[in-house]
């Protein structure tokens, strides 16, 4: 999917998501630390959405980046080819990922692949409210994970068990590319790392 095709879904997916939770532009704003303009661009896809920006819509709206970037609205299903695996692009850091498990898998599970490139640096708020756990598996490279004031430095294989409740910035500090694997469980309960 192209760029434009894929700024449209998503600002289409955000806009559909605020109306199911019954949200105007401003309640939106208010909830996320993201202008109504900045929000009404996004949604008019007048503007690509970052990752940043797209985490602080997604907490305020109490759904995951998978929520929105899967941009689906079938039925679960039990295989989703790789060609048929969503990707998406932040236009900020080159942050890639790939959303892997089927949309809405029975298991609740969700498998994202994410590339790093060298050198970028993408941070995340705390969730306030449904926060989940979730683990990253380091397949390639190297990784920093910064949770609040601690952080953890992740090397091919090594596995890390964390949640969203506080802020949280993958930082590629090398000059090769990571790829890492982001398991998330809905509606699990979290806990101090």
């Amino acid at each position: 999917m192209d760029q434009q095709k894929l700024d449209r879904a998503i600002g289409r997916r955000l806009k559909t998501l605020r109306t199911q939770a019954g949200m105007t532009l401003n309640e939106l704003a208010g909830r996320s630390g993201v202008s109504r303009a900045m929000i009404g661009r996004v949604e008019r896809a007048q503007s690509s959405a970052t990752a940043a920006l797209l985490n602080k819509l997604c907490a305020a709206l109490d759904v995951t980046l998978s929520d929105v970037v899967a941009l689906t609205e079938k039925p679960p299903e039990r295989l989703v080819r790789l060609a048929d695996q969503p990707h998406w692009r932040d236009p900020d850091s080159g942050y890639r990922r790939r959303h892997a498990s089927p949309p809405d898998a029975a298991s609740g599970i969700e498998i994202i692949v994410v590339d790093l490139p060298a050198g970028a640096r993408v941070s995340y708020s705390p969730w306030g409210r449904n926060a989940f756990t979730q683990q990253l598996l380091m397949l390639e490279g190297a990784v920093c994970v910064h949770i609040d004031a601690k952080t953890v430095r992740l090397r091919d294989g090594d596995c890390l068990d964390f949640d969203v409740m506080r802020a949280v910035t993958f930082e590629n500090e090398t000059k090769q590319d990571a790829r890492y694997v982001i398991i998330t469980r809905r509606g699990a309960s979290y806990g101090k790392m």
